[in-house]
């Protein structure tokens, strides 16, 4: 058991450690507090935060959540961007494949339509005339629809003129009609959709013989065409386009040629008694022995032409471009020749007995001895007249 002096050293000591001796009760905080200086509970209270700080963390808080909600709309607007490429590029993909499948279903399609086409103008005999016209407006409505197929097409048809209607080794007067579906392939020729291609420009229309009299073809490009004794009697080719076209022999009386473009054309011993050429161009063509008696040649261009020998009597040549023409030999009686200009032609030896030449001119024309001039006299001599 211990002792007085025991319990007053542990007492002692706990006093001076702080703790409480379990023979001491413990000292009271307050009087702990007054022993450290502390006078007041409220001077051991943790310092609060000031007002001024709590905004600011709270704005650095918005800016963190906003600075994170902008980059991920950034990055779902990069995805969204990639899905849309993505998207693109196959709805591309897509469409380039099912243009490539349209191709090859049109072009089976083409194909077929041709082969059927061929078979038709291959049926041979009068009572297969209905099938072969048939296979020939298959073969434009094929030349129309497919551009790339028009040169074959253009072959073809000139192959089966070509095989119809072969020239004679003599030619025959007056030419024959030809049948209706030799008519019919030279009109579709004629009329083809784009003869300004230079794949389609020429017609091989070579070593025929083509009775054609009636036939209506306004605007035909028959350009290069080798047309060589061909019948057009009474033909409409209004504005028709026969530039460099083989038209020597040929008949075209009573033709009309009105507007036509016959630049360079050979024309020579053609009959073009009665044609209508007015406004025709014949600019450098061939007319060489060729009768143009009784035509309308009212404003046509026939500058630097070849006429030589050429019968032009009762011609209409009002304002005529007959600048350079070669008129030697021309029969020009009772042509008028009003206003037309012959600046520089050849009149050697041309008989112009009754041609009215009111107000033509005459500029450099030549003339010679033999030239008859209206009211049957001759020139004097080879100077230019007027």
């Amino acid at each position: 058991m211990p002792t007085l002096r025991d319990r007053l050293a542990a007492a002692r000591a706990g006093w001076r450690s702080g703790r409480p001796s379990p023979w001491h009760p413990p000292t009271p905080p307050s009087r702990r507090w007054r022993a450290k200086g502390i006078t007041s509970r409220r001077q051991i209270r943790p310092t609060p935060t000031t007002g001024t700080d709590r905004p600011g963390r709270w704005s650095m808080i918005r800016e963190s959540v906003h600075t994170a909600f902008q980059g991920l709309t950034a990055v779902a607007a990069v995805a969204a961007l990639l899905f849309t490429a993505r998207s693109l590029d196959y709805t591309a993909e897509a469409t380039d494949a099912n243009r490539e499948q349209v191709r090859l279903v049109e072009r089976g399609q083409v194909t077929e339509r041709f082969s059927r086409a061929i078979d038709q103008l291959g049926q041979p005999g009068d009572d297969k005339l209905s099938i072969r016209l048939g296979g020939i407006y298959a073969l434009e409505r094929l030349m129309r629809d497919s551009a790339a197929d028009e040169p074959t097409v253009i072959e073809v048809l000139c192959a089966f003129v070509r095989t119809a209607s072969p020239r004679p080794h003599r030619v025959p007067h007056p030419v024959p009609a030809s049948p209706p579906d030799v008519r019919a392939a030279v009109t579709v020729l004629a009329r083809r959709p784009a003869p300004d291609a230079k794949e389609n420009a020429r017609l091989d229309l070579s070593r025929t013989l083509l009775g054609l009299d009636g036939v209506y073809i306004p605007g035909a490009d028959l350009t290069g065409a080798d047309l060589t004794d061909a019948r057009l009697t009474d033909a409409d080719l209004d504005g028709a386009i026969l530039i460099a076209t083989k038209l020597a022999n040929a008949n075209l009386i009573d033709t009309n040629l009105t507007e036509a473009n016959l630049r360079f054309a050979d024309l020579t011993y053609a009959d073009l008694g009665g044609a209508n050429l007015t406004e025709a161009d014949l600019g450098r063509a061939n007319l060489g022995g060729a009768d143009l008696g009784g035509a309308d040649l009212t404003y046509a261009n026939l500058d630097n032409a070849n006429l030589l020998g050429a019968n032009l009597s009762g011609t209409e040549l009002i304002r005529a471009n007959l600048t350079g023409a070669d008129l030697t030999g021309a029969d020009l009686r009772g042509a008028d020749l009003t206003d037309a200009n012959l600046t520089d032609a050849d009149l050697a030896s041309a008989d112009l007995r009754g041609a009215d030449l009111t107000d033509a001119n005459l500029t450099d024309a030549k003339a010679d001895e033999r030239t008859r001039l209206p009211g049957g006299t001759t020139a004097a001599s080879p100077e230019p007249t007027r």
